[in-house]
């Protein structure tokens, strides 16, 4: 079955860095992260900014939904 949610889980960092969203957010070694992989690149997100992605992200495919 085809999705076009991919390349996206949670996962947990290694060591402590920065949100790819906001520099201001710090991911401290041992939080749960958002990863998303685009390529051969991958992002990784604070809980905060993950939360607003997939928000965002459901909204826009609802939207699809409400046009079938």
């Amino acid at each position: 079955m085809k999705s076009i949610v991919k390349n996206v889980t949670w996962d947990i960092a290694l060591q402590s860095h920065k949100c790819k969203r906001n520099v201001k957010h710090i991911i401290a070694k041992g939080d749960r992260r958002l990863k998303i992989k685009e390529g051969r690149s991958e992002s990784h997100y604070c809980m905060q900014c993950a939360e607003t992605i997939l928000k965002s992200g459901l909204l826009k495919i609802n939207g699809l939904i409400d046009d079938i």
